[in-house]
């Protein structure tokens, strides 16, 4: 093998070995007002509901 072949091979593999992962959003729970409120959310979270059918604040994506 050549020089240049080896150390593109290190390159590639340093290059593979730094790539991380997507984060996963934080959801926060919804703020209820009063007895029977309606949820709201904090300033930069919207009102979203999960597959599990729970109501949580995501993050607004960015812009």
């Amino acid at each position: 093998m050549k020089p240049f072949h080896i150390a593109a091979a290190g390159l590639a593999l340093t290059v593979a070995a730094c790539a991380q992962p997507e984060p996963e959003p934080v959801y926060l729970q919804p703020i209820y007002e009063g007895k029977a409120g309606e949820p709201t959310c904090s300033a930069g979270y919207v009102l979203s509901t999960l597959e599990s059918g729970a109501l949580v604040c995501a993050p607004l994506p960015p812009a």
